[in-house]
């Protein structure tokens, strides 16, 4: 196609020819450059290079890069730095049983789904771009269906899922006290073999899968996980559970639903491995040792509550009676029964001597002090269940085949131990005093680095003096050395010791003639 001589004579580089493309865009006459030639049959043939500008409106044009194929220069900053900061060390357990890269990418998606609350995996490479996660680990696969297919991928290396898990929990020692407990996630998927009407089915609508966690007390912090199917209940799952995940060590705390004869092989094969299970109030054992026949009172601030110990069968029962508890469940009781006719009192007196009661089994002989200190901490998996539910926004799966879910909640799992470990540095730090986790993360989030120029230094967006102050206690900012206090009053004026001292008194306002 012809170009027009106008066209052909505006002021370009040197070294360029103008090409007509197709159409009528602003970019019909694109400005090329000439970057040398090559022989053939004995004539010069020259070579095109790059489109470096365009003719638009009667004047040269720049080729520059389109704003949607440049990099970011805007990112979250202060949440990334602070997760990597607090949970390095799980990559280095990552690294430890995954390759390098596979280690990166579980530790990024982790990362992610901690900062960006109920995030789907096919937003993941938008998040990583925009946050200070792509500069700590450049140039990682996060398209949608590289994601995709990681997740598969990795829900089908099992092994490698239970030999990180196995790591983790061969580090738990004897005296350590691990609360075992389950949750349910939706998951109404056809796909998948996991996803199936739980006991729950009938409030929720919907099938779900269960995920088992057991939960260190101590250093308040998960330590491993397991999926099953939604229709199992957890002390089907009990055994299966402490195999695969290879607890060998410490005292179990679970609930109800965990019954030490469930998994007594597995306690019979590892003597390290003890015991502490509440049982029902209908317990024959309760009524046998006269359970509720207590023998003393807890020497505890903030609960007034009495005890009982007591040996049957080749266990210790410890009984409990918290008096707030009971006037609680009191409470409910007469709630529940209010406008129904047919008061029996011989009814209600057994009950109410349940009110407020809890009765454990142990093969533990211990203090019944630090039996009922176990089970006042015992909250913490439910804690724990909160954030993954809540914070994180965790409570669906979001995939489909049986290897996606697998895959999914391992990452969950890595992102609820750096869950678990943010929310404990702002314990230690006294923000959780003042802020929420969300009002917390949300001025995190805040925090953002920018690149003015190309290639410049990134450097903080301005953010108020309140977000700052959050940033200097977190240490992501460095504290202000505050200078010496000032002393109180004028300074001193010098004192010249050649001087004569002034008279004391008003002077005189005719002063007497000098002798």
């Amino acid at each position: 196609m012809a170009v027009p001589e106008a066209v052909r004579k505006v002021e370009r580089p040197k070294n360029t020819i103008v090409v007509a493309n197709r159409g009528n865009g602003i970019c019909k006459y694109s400005v090329i450059q000439r970057i040398g030639c090559r022989r053939v049959d004995g004539r010069n043939i020259p070579v095109n290079g790059a489109t470096v500008g365009h003719i638009i409106g009667g004047r040269f044009v720049p080729e520059r890069t389109a704003v949607s194929a440049r990099a970011i220069d805007l990112k979250d900053f202060a949440e990334i730095e602070l997760m990597d900061r607090l949970s390095s060390g799980l990559l280095a357990e990552l690294d430890a049983v995954f390759s390098a890269a596979d280690a990166r990418r579980i530790y990024v998606l982790a990362m992610l789904r901690v900062a960006y609350g109920g995030m789907p995996y096919y937003k993941a490479c938008l998040k990583y771009e925009l946050s200070w996660v792509s500069i700590l680990f450049p140039s990682l696969p996060m398209g949608k269906n590289s994601i995709c297919s990681f997740l598969q991928d990795l829900g089908k290396s099992c092994a490698l899922i239970a030999t990180f898990m196995r790591t983790r929990a061969g580090r738990i020692a004897a005296e350590e006290h691990i609360a075992i407990d389950g949750t349910l996630k939706t998951d109404s998927s056809t796909v998948n073999s996991l996803s199936h009407y739980s006991r729950k089915a009938r409030t929720k609508g919907t099938k779900d899968i269960s995920v088992l966690f057991a939960y260190d007390i101590d250093t308040d912090e998960p330590v491993c996980s397991k999926v099953f199917p939604g229709n199992i209940v957890d002390g089907r799952a009990y055994e299966a559970f402490l195999r695969e995940t290879g607890i060998r060590q410490g005292i179990l705390m679970g609930d109800k639903g965990f019954p030490k004869g469930q998994a007594e092989e597995v306690f019979r094969e590892n003597p390290g491995l003890s015991w502490l299970n509440p049982i029902k109030r209908s317990d024959r054992r309760i009524g046998n040792n006269r359970m509720y026949d207590y023998e003393g009172v807890l020497a505890d601030r903030d609960h007034d509550v009495l005890y009982k110990k007591a040996k049957a069968r080749g266990c210790y029962l410890y009984s409990f009676y918290d008096r707030k508890r009971a006037a609680k469940e009191e409470r409910d009781y007469f709630a529940r029964i209010k406008g129904r006719d047919g008061y029996d009192a011989r009814a209600m007196e057994e009950k109410g001597r349940k009110f407020g009661t809890v009765v454990f089994e142990s093969d533990l002989d211990v203090c019944p002090g630090l039996v009922y200190r176990l089970y006042d901490r015992r909250w913490l998996i439910e804690e724990c269940f909160r954030y993954y539910k809540v914070a994180t926004e965790f409570d669906d799966t979001k995939v489909h085949s049986d290897y996606s879910v697998i895959g999914s909640e391992f990452i969950n799992f890595i992102s609820s131990v750096m869950t678990m470990r943010l929310v404990r540095e702002f314990d230690d730090t006294g923000l959780s005093r003042k802020m929420s986790y969300s009002e917390i993360m949300g001025e995190l989030k805040s925090a953002k680095k920018a690149r003015i120029t190309d290639g410049g230094d990134w450097l903080f967006v301005r953010f108020t003096a309140h977000t700052e102050e959050t940033l200097r206690i977190l240490g992501i900012l460095p504290r202000d050395v505050s200078p010496e206090p000032k002393k109180r009053g004028r300074p001193r004026k010098p004192v010249d010791p050649d001087r004569p001292k002034r008279r004391p008194g008003r002077p005189r306002k005719n002063p007497l003639p000098v002798q």
